[in-house]
């Protein structure tokens, strides 16, 4: 008598019930992970999907080229970046501009929050412990509640993310860093954090809704290759298949 074949549509594949999922995808409608993130192979390669209360985002993790023939792959519609809240006022960008140019031998790390409670306000505060002379960070392990957007300024120094940034912004949460202070247009680069990747060059416009004076900077090799789709919604539509609308893609 011949085995039942398992049908491969949205298998899971999962050694143990504790391991994040991977997904073999082989056509149809998929729901958004049930966990911050989890794992499809689909036939262009591995997406990283990633789900959290304010951002939403599909990942191309690791591009295939070879058709894996015996899995009957296809390919898998990504989603672009939807940032689901309201967007960050410019003038909190603004503020934190004038509080890194008070003292510009030291670098000083800035909390971005939001109160849904009606009608919704955005916060910022810069942590006192948070800064050492000329660098900052207090390592993977230091995780601020509730925090959106974290984002550290660079003095005189161009902005861009540091090893030691890699190493140390390893949560789920926007990153970002402010540079080249004294000029009357500094810089400004963000990148989304998934939980040890990154999704680079988000445009300050898809979370701001003013980045003046700040010119953006897209940061080149790998990080300007891992620049995505992403989404100027002011928050989440209330149908998920509107999130084609309103998109651009980063010219490089």
């Amino acid at each position: 008598m011949p085995k039942p074949k398992i049908p491969l549509t949205k298998k899971r594949l999962s050694l143990t019930s504790n391991l994040i999922p991977l997904w073999v995808y082989t056509g149809g409608p998929m729901q958004r992970p049930e966990l911050p993130y989890d794992y499809v192979l689909a036939r262009q390669g591995i997406v990283k999907r990633f789900e959290s209360s304010f951002v939403s985002v599909d990942y191309l993790l690791v591009p295939v080229s070879q058709n894996l023939i015996g899995l009957q792959l296809e390919w898998y519609r990504l989603q672009p970046l939807r940032f689901k809240l309201p967007k960050i006022p410019g003038c909190l960008l603004r503020d934190v501009l004038n509080d890194a140019r008070r003292d510009m031998s030291l670098e000083f790390a800035y909390h971005f929050r939001y109160n849904p409670e009606p009608p919704g306000r955005w916060t910022v505060t810069r942590p006192e412990n948070y800064y050492e002379q000329s660098r900052t960070g207090l390592g993977y392990f230091y995780k601020p509640d509730g925090v959106i957007l974290e984002l550290h300024s660079h003095n005189t120094m161009p902005a861009y993310f540091s090893p030691r940034d890699n190493r140390d912004e390893l949560g789920g949460r926007l990153y970002g860093v402010i540079g080249h202070l004294e000029r009357s247009n500094p810089e400004l680069a963000l990148r989304l954090g998934m939980f040890g990747h990154w999704l680079y060059n988000v445009p300050g416009r898809a979370i701001f809704d003013d980045v003046g004076p700040f010119i953006e900077v897209e940061l080149g090799g790998e990080a300007e290759a891992e620049a995505g789709w992403v989404s100027f919604d002011e928050a989440a539509p209330d149908n998920a298949g509107n999130f084609l609308t309103n998109l651009f893609r980063r010219r490089r």
